[in-house]
């Protein structure tokens, strides 16, 4: 059966004309990638990578593409998988608050192992990330906040806009692009079960690992329903609840919503940052310091208590996914970056003490807000004073001068003159003839 959204959908991915994209969603795209290759370097190393690059490579493993931090020769699905994990492992990479996922750790490994492989130029890349982005985006907003309850968006989600991401690079027609975006529903899948383990990982890698297939299947004949998105027995019916299926309609390079992610300053868990963006805030507002500290109450929403409320230090993982640690560190340190997850600092009883007289609990108003991210901390000190502030939203704000330097912080394994080639080379990227020269660069 033929479904008019999905139609529309197919057409615009498969005809979309990047001359017709205003400049503002290019230089946002150049960002996301600049972002996404700090993040990827920093987790090229983890033991998610190690483990699943040891199994990928003993099954066989040769083609034209680059693993972050593992060299060139790489087979594009073994790319994409791995470079997905690479990513997301940090917990550094950008999200969409709407969409409660992750576009860039999809859409990205997808896109790079892509032109590698089609010899695409930066702009016909750049393209792809765009529409990658914004199939995430719109996908997302469609399925949440009900689909959240279980299914992993950045899985779910993530695999239709891997799809679009290939689709674009691999120039499918639109009959194609449509038999791609069937096959990636029924491929997609993920589960919130698995945060705090390595199969987290397994959900983003899978979604780029399908969303490829997906496009090259369809490239070769292999069809997929016309309805999967939004027919009776469709993703969406299948998924959530209470869908809003206007974010999927009318899209066009005018309507583009590629840029509504926002880039993490936090290396923990997107469910921690308003929370921690409101104890920034009194920590510098009332100098607020550790040692001072009574107690801290955080009330927020139900999906961040359900993930972050509990002290787990066990692993970077865990940790990275428990706010009164996160907390913790923040009031000790002033910063929650990855060397504060280090397994010095998790076993630290300075850290540890004063991570467990912070207790998280659920605000029903907050919850009813979301995928509004409200938060609310009070803070009791040793001496009786009581700070208390709330926050309705997350702050997202971010410019190029400070992705740089999020970029410069996360690679310092990387000496200053390989910095200012990437810098440079993703600043011009719309005027590359390919991407061979910054794929060396990460390898």
């Amino acid at each position: 059966m033929q479904e008019p959204i999905q139609e529309k959908l197919s057409e615009f991915i498969s005809q979309c004309d990047f001359a017709k994209i205003d400049e503002h969603f290019k230089a946002d795209a150049r960002l996301r990638l600049l972002d996404w290759i700090g993040c990827a370097a920093a987790g090229a190393n983890y033991p998610q990578m190690q483990i699943a690059s040891k199994y990928l490579f003993s099954v066989g493993d040769t083609g034209p593409c680059t693993i972050i931090g593992h060299g060139a020769g790489h087979s594009t699905r073994n790319a994409v998988y791995l470079n997905g994990i690479a990513g997301h492992v940090c917990e550094l990479d950008d999200g969409h608050r709407t969409a409660i996922g992750h576009p860039g750790c999809i859409t990205l490994p997808v896109a790079l192992a892509l032109a590698e492989q089609t010899n695409a130029t930066g702009a016909e890349f750049l393209k792809s990330v765009i529409l990658g982005y914004d199939m995430f985006a719109r996908m997302g907003r469609t399925l949440n906040p009900t689909h959240y309850r279980t299914w992993h968006s950045t899985g779910t989600a993530g695999t239709m806009a891997a799809a679009a991401a290939a689709a674009s690079l691999l120039k499918l027609t639109p009959e194609q692009v449509n038999n791609a975006l069937g096959i990636a529903a029924t491929s997609a899948g993920g589960i919130v079960e698995s945060f705090g383990t390595h199969a987290k990982a397994t959900n983003i890698a899978l979604a780029c690992q399908n969303g490829l297939d997906s496009a090259e299947l369809a490239k070769l004949g292999y069809t997929g329903s016309h309805s999967a998105l939004l027919g009776k027995k469709g993703f969406v019916a299948a998924t959530c609840t209470e869908p809003h299926i206007e974010n999927l309609e009318n899209p066009s390079e005018a309507t583009l919503v590629s840029d509504t992610a926002f880039f993490k300053v936090y290396s923990s868990c997107g469910h921690t940052n308003s929370p921690l963006d409101v104890v920034f805030m009194m920590r510098k507002k009332y100098g607020i310091k550790a040692e001072d500290i009574d107690s801290v109450q955080v009330k927020t929403y139900k999906v961040s208590v359900d993930l972050t409320s509990q002290l787990k230090t066990a692993t970077e993982d865990e940790a990275k996914f428990s706010l009164p640690y996160c907390i913790a560190l923040a009031f000790l340190f002033g910063s929650v970056s990855l060397n504060y997850f280090a397994e010095s600092y998790r076993t630290d009883e300075t850290v540890l003490g004063l991570a467990r007289r912070i207790k998280v609990e659920e605000d029903p108003a907050a919850t009813a807000r979301f995928p509004h991210r409200q938060a609310r901390v009070i803070i009791t000190l040793k001496d009786g004073r009581v700070f208390d502030e709330i926050t309705l939203d997350s702050c997202d704000n971010a410019d190029e001068e400070q992705i740089i330097a999020k970029f410069e912080a996360a690679v310092p394994f990387y000496d200053a003159e390989r910095r200012a080639r990437i810098i440079d080379f993703v600043k011009n990227i719309d005027a590359q003839p390919d991407l061979h020269a910054l794929a060396k660069l990460l390898a």
